[in-house]
């Protein structure tokens, strides 16, 4: 199944290289957790790691579905 990864701010260096913007379309197999697919981008998985899916903050645990926007970028980030 298809989902988008957005990686923002200081995550966006850990896009593939040759990455247009800041995200990018994968195919992951159904059941994959936010975890699972972020570990691939060796996103941390820790709390200073701000997870959002279609918009609505979610734990690491939560399952993914065809089509989800998965959103992450760095609490500690600032302007």
């Amino acid at each position: 199944m298809k989902v988008i990864v957005r990686l923002i701010g200081s995550y966006r260096k850990l896009l593939p290289p040759g990455t247009q913007g800041s995200k990018v379309e994968m195919d992951i197999q159904s059941g994959t957790s936010v975890a699972g697919l972020l570990a691939q981008f060796d996103v941390p998985l820790t709390d200073d790691s701000v997870i959002v899916v279609n918009g609505l903050s979610v734990d690491w645990g939560t399952k993914l579905s065809e089509g989800d926007e998965d959103s992450a970028f760095s609490a500690m980030a600032g302007g």
